[in-house]
C-alpha cells in the first residue's frame, strides 16, 4: 500500500536526480563552442576593443595568457601605411608603448590585465617597444620576456631586451638593455619558441638597417636561463629569402616550422607569409610553400623593388603575421595563425587595429595547406 508506493517515488526521483546529473556530467564533458570573428573587434570582459598587437600566446594550466603590444589611441596616418612620416614621437613610433596581458581559457572571451611591463618606466630613455614575446622557464620557474626596441634618438639602433617576472601577471622587471650574444646585430622583427625538452630558440631578422640592409632570417639557440643566446656555436646561419620579417616558429609531429614574409611596415596590404620546414630546430630549412593560397609569386624575392611590387598580389586577409600558437579543442592540438591588419581601425586608431586569426590544416605529409580569409570560424573548446 502506502508503503510501497512512498518507496516507488523516492526511486523515481532518485533515477530522476541521477538523470539530471548525468546530463549535466556529459554537457560539462562536451565543453563549449565558441565562434571567433575576423570581422567583428576582438574585445575584452569589459567591452572595450583589445589593443594587443604584435603579440604572442602563451598557453599554461588550462589559461592562454596573450603578451601583446599596446600601441595608444593614437591617431594612424592615412592611407596604405602607418609609417608613413615616421619619426620618433608619431603614433607607432613613441616611448608610451606597453605590454599588456589578456588572459582567455577559451579563446573567445578575454580578460584584459593591464600593462605588465612599461617602457616609461623601464630605465631605458626614449625607447620605442615593438614585438614582445614571453616563455615560462620551467627550470627557473620564471616568466621571461624577450622584446625590441629602437632608441627614439636614432631609429638606426635596434636591439633586444629582456624582463623577467616570476608571475604570469608581471611586474616585469628588465634583466639585459641589450642582448648581446647574438651572431648576427642590427635585430629587427624576432619570435621565441619552447621545445618539449624545455630548451628554446629565437628565430630573428638581423641586419635590418644600411648599408647591408638586407633584413635576413636566422634562428639561435637560448641559454638555459632564457637570458640570452648561445650565439653562432648554436645558431642555423641565415636562410630564406631577403627582405623578410615577422617570424613565428612551432612544432607539430616532430617537425620545425618556421613562417615568415617580407618586410611589410605597418602596411595596410599585409604580407603573404612562406613556410619552412626542417627535422631539426636549427635547420636545415627547406621552402615548402606561401601560406595564403592566393599566389606561391607573391614569395619574396632577392631585391628591395621586387618585393615591393609583390605586396600588391601578397593576399587576400591583409594581415602581417605576430604568431602561430598552440591551443587545446576537444578535436585534440591545434596551431592558430595569428596576424595584425594594420591601418584597419574604421576610427583610425592605432589601438582599434583588428588581428587575424585562422586554425591551420595540415595535408597528410606535414605541409600547411594554403588559406583564404574566413569571417568567422568556431571551435569546440574543452
Amino acid at each position: 500500500g502506502k508503503s510501497s508506493g512512498s518507496k516507488m517515488a523516492v526511486t523515481l526521483h532518485r533515477r530522476l536526480a541521477l538523470c539530471v546529473l548525468a546530463l549535466a556530467v556529459a554537457e560539462l564533458a562536451a565543453g563549449v563552442q565558441v565562434t571567433i570573428s575576423n570581422v567583428v573587434p576582438r574585445r575584452d570582459t569589459a567591452g572595450n576593443i583589445l589593443d594587443a598587437h604584435d603579440g604572442k600566446v602563451v598557453y599554461q594550466n588550462g589559461t592562454y595568457y596573450w603578451y601583446a603590444a599596446s600601441y595608444g589611441m593614437c591617431k594612424e596616418p592615412g592611407g596604405d601605411t602607418g609609417c608613413a612620416g615616421a619619426a620618433f614621437g608619431a603614433c607607432g613610433f613613441r616611448a608610451d608603448h606597453n605590454v599588456s596581458l589578456f588572459t582567455s581559457t577559451d579563446l573567445a572571451t578575454w580578460t584584459n590585465h593591464g600593462p605588465v611591463f612599461q617602457t616609461a618606466l623601464s630605465g631605458i630613455p626614449q625607447a620605442v617597444l615593438f614585438c614582445p614575446k614571453a616563455l615560462y622557464n620551467r627550470a627557473t620557474r620564471t616568466y621571461v620576456l624577450w622584446f625590441n626596441w629602437i632608441s627614439g634618438s636614432d631609429f638606426a639602433n635596434s636591439f633586444y631586451a629582456v624582463a623577467t617576472a616570476k608571475t604570469p601577471f608581471g611586474p616585469f622587471v628588465l634583466a639585459t638593455q641589450k642582448v648581446t650574444t647574438l651572431a648576427h646585430q642590427d635585430t629587427g622583427d624576432f619570435n621565441l619558441l619552447q621545445d618539449d625538452d624545455g630548451s628554446a630558440y629565437i628565430i630573428y631578422t638581423a641586419d635590418i638597417s644600411a648599408p647591408s640592409q638586407s633584413h635576413r632570417m636566422s634562428i639561435e639557440r637560448l641559454t638555459p636561463d632564457y637570458l640570452a643566446t648561445m650565439g653562432a656555436s648554436a645558431a642555423s646561419g641565415f636562410f630564406g629569402n631577403s627582405f623578410v620579417e615577422a617570424p613565428a616558429m612551432f612544432k607539430r609531429q616532430g617537425i620545425y616550422y618556421a613562417v615568415f614574409g617580407s618586410c611589410c611596415c605597418y602596411c595596410k596590404e599585409g604580407s603573404n607569409p612562406i613556410v619552412y620546414t626542417a627535422a631539426s630546430p636549427l635547420g636545415p630549412y627547406t621552402m615548402r610553400n606561401a601560406l595564403e593560397a592566393s599566389a606561391d609569386a607573391c614569395a619574396p624575392r632577392a631585391s628591395r623593388a621586387s618585393v615591393l611590387a609583390a605586396r600588391a598580389c601578397s593576399g587576400s586577409i591583409s594581415s602581417q603575421q605576430t604568431d602561430i600558437f598552440g591551443y587545446y579543442a576537444e578535436q585534440g592540438e591545434g596551431f592558430m595563425w595569428m596576424g595584425d591588419q594594420w591601418q584597419s581601425a574604421p576610427d583610425g586608431i592605432k589601438a582599434h587595429d583588428n588581428t587575424y586569426w585562422q586554425p591551420l590544416a595540415f595535408d597528410a605529409g606535414g605541409n600547411v595547406t594554403q588559406i583564404t580569409f574566413t569571417p568567422q570560424f568556431t571551435l569546440d573548446m574543452p
